[in-house]
């Protein structure tokens, strides 16, 4: 059985980090028609959940670059990569040192938890509405206010650290760097003034994440699609990978082909073609008509 798997941000999602209605409606018409489709993407679930919530994907998802697995059918966590309890210490001396607090993520009675001390930055603090994430029984609502030095007894899976200054962020960066660890360091493509590093396990990737979802079902053929350095991991675990125009040079060098961009709906308009869907509708149209 064939399985297509889309990154998100800069792939699947505008600029504006929406589906856009012509890749919504698309993929809605081709799931109805039996596509088997997921995504693998950097973000938590508490963001993923409710920017996906419109899209009846039944197939689990890769979230936070690999260390999670989501299954929106159960609503629950089947596979997860933790830190060690050593790259754990390391984190918890970086913060310390560096006198950073970000974002920790935990899974605690079979649900996710977001962590937030209250030294954290006040973006952290405000990062989540938590009253969009209440429908949502694999999410704890509302945050805990622990540090990666009080979370030792937890599974640690990963850590988002915002700054409006990339200087503390880069210092941290060369503590953690070579420790069993993972870093994504960068500026965000939505609010270019703020800075992010990402934590997570070496041991976790989106590559990784697939082999593991492979064991979860009979995928025999596996499509990726993806703009980022992330996205690398992933093409190497598939059968094909595609870079959407907008993507990055390393990504697309490593790509069997290159598609239309994430704002040409990239994505969605190549699936409409490749799974051949026989249903009523013509994507020229649908551009004209949400396009104007």
């Amino acid at each position: 059985m064939e399985l297509f798997i889309s990154d998100l941000d800069g792939t699947l999602l505008d600029s504006q980090a929406q589906l856009s209605p012509v890749s919504l409606k698309i993929l809605r018409m081709l799931l109805s028609d039996g596509l088997p489709f997921t995504v693998a993407s950097a973000r938590t679930p508490f963001s993923a959940l409710p920017l996906l919530a419109s899209l009846p994907l039944r197939l689990p998802w890769i979230l936070m670059n690999g260390a999670l697995l989501y299954d929106p059918v159960r609503q629950s966590f089947p596979d997860f990569v933790p830190l060690s309890p050593q790259a754990q210490k390391i984190l918890a001396q970086a913060e310390e040192r560096c006198g950073i607090s970000g974002l920790l993520f935990t899974l605690e009675e079979g649900r996710l938890r977001c962590h937030c001390s209250p030294a954290a930055p006040p973006a952290a603090q405000h990062y989540f509405d938590w009253t969009a994430l209440a429908p949502y029984p694999a999410l704890w609502n509302g945050f805990g206010r622990r540090q990666a030095a009080e979370l030792v007894s937890r599974p640690l899976l990963y850590g988002m650290y915002l700054d409006d200054r990339p200087q503390r962020l880069e210092q941290m960066a060369s503590l953690l760097d070579g420790r069993g660890l993972t870093l994504d360091f960068y500026r965000d493509r939505y609010t270019e003034e703020r800075w992010y590093l990402e934590v997570y396990s070496a041991q976790a990737s989106k590559g990784l994440a697939l082999a593991r979802l492979q064991h979860m079902g009979a995928f025999t053929h596996i499509v990726a699609f993806g703009d980022g350095q992330n996205d690398l991991a992933l093409f190497d675990a598939c059968d094909e990978g595609y870079a959407v125009a907008n993507a990055c040079p390393a990504l697309k060098a490593h790509a069997d082909g290159i598609i239309p961009g994430n704002e040409a709906d990239g994505v969605a308009v190549y699936l409409s073609k490749r799974w051949n869907c026989e249903t009523d509708f013509d994507c020229q149209s649908l551009h004209s008509e949400y396009r104007r």
